[in-house]
């Protein structure tokens, strides 16, 4: 593990759980509202990942960690998000709860996979965010049903399937409206191996796709494979099959109830 901004170990009783605010937007830099009976202290506050690991010196016990830094949106955003995560959980040692305004399961699941102890929606009330980074920073996870419930549903959306690199850029081409013969074009291929393709991909999404009513590009924007979508690795180098769910054991099965 290499140096950066000390850990605090899990927070005990009568001790307050002492966090890190990661946001490019100023607004959700302020210190969090805690309703009664959660004890939070804010110990720092920044604009980015590398001002943290730069200047924090104060030990904390949860960073709080926005998905999207730098005003970027798109690969490079999550690509970037997903990086910090794996920066701060596996060399720095830090609890992370990611706070972001995206909602889909693909790419958020693909954080929690990263590392990530935690996510709560920017479009959720305050307190549920309070709750989760106090659950982290006295228990190295969340614990209570409500904040599960979230978190299995993420894990239940997710179709925890990774396409070829070959079948998510032919995919991707499909969102766009092209015919065959274009994406054949694009792809220097024949039609022939563009029909093959999205054959395969019936084959594996097909149930899903006529459940929910969806056609290549409502697919597409499921799985994070269009071009400038919100995606964890790039294509072909993302988690293998079965990586989620092995990172969520416990989302899906019913929790215990405190």
């Amino acid at each position: 593990m290499t140096s950066g901004p000390p850990v605090l170990p899990p927070a005990g009783a009568g001790e307050p759980v002492r966090y890190v605010l990661i946001d490019d937007e100023p607004t959700y830099r302020q210190a969090l509202g805690v309703p009664d009976g959660i004890d939070l202290q804010l110990a720092g506050s920044y604009g980015t990942v590398e001002a943290f690991v730069a200047i924090q010196r104060t030990p904390c016990h949860v960073v709080i960690l926005d998905l999207c830094l730098n005003r970027q949106t798109g690969d490079n955003a999550v690509l970037q998000g997903v990086r910090a995560i794996r920066l701060l959980t596996e060399q720095l040692g830090h609890r992370v709860v990611v706070y972001t305004a995206d909602e889909r399961p693909e790419p958020v699941a693909r954080c929690v996979a990263a590392g990530a102890a935690a996510y709560v929606s920017k479009y959720d009330d305050t307190p549920s965010l309070a709750q989760a980074v106090d659950e982290v920073g006295r228990h190295g996870k969340i614990v209570t049903d409500q904040l599960h419930q979230a978190l299995r549903k993420l894990s239940v959306s997710c179709s925890d399937i990774r396409l070829s690199a070959t079948l998510e850029e032919t995919l991707a081409l499909l969102e766009t409206g092209l015919s065959d013969i274009q994406i054949a074009g694009r792809r220097q291929l024949s039609v022939r191996p563009i029909e093959d393709h999205k054959r395969k991909i019936l084959e594996i999404f097909g149930t899903t796709m006529e459940e929910r009513h969806l056609g290549f590009a409502g697919l597409s924007r499921d799985l994070g494979v269009r071009p400038g979508d919100l995606v964890n690795d790039r294509a072909g180098q993302r988690p293998a099959r079965g990586l989620i769910a092995r990172a969520m054991p416990w989302a899906k099965t019913p929790s215990k109830k405190l």
